[in-house]
């Protein structure tokens, strides 16, 4: 089991009331909505560092200019396109 720990947090006045309205309308504690909110930012974070470690691994040196060295090749600009600026 995980160690409670207490943590001073200052917002601005308007978030706080955002979050403790939204608490509220959940049926929790504005403890518990931070505590969620936060727990799914850090494992977000953390699920996408495993992603981009594990793609990494895969990469091989140099592919990815093979790859941009080909794109665009015989095709016009679209509408829109922005010319490159030297």
């Amino acid at each position: 089991m995980s160690t409670i720990a207490n943590f001073p947090l200052r917002l601005p006045a308007d978030l706080k009331e955002a979050a403790a309205r939204q608490a509220s309308d959940s049926g929790v504690s504005i403890n518990q909505f931070i505590a969620t909110a936060l727990a799914a930012r850090v494992g977000a974070t953390a699920e996408a560092e495993r992603y981009f470690a594990a793609r990494s691994k895969r990469a091989q040196a140099g592919q990815a200019r093979l790859v941009l060295a080909r794109a665009g090749k015989g095709k016009p600009p679209r509408k829109g396109d922005v010319p490159a600026e030297s």
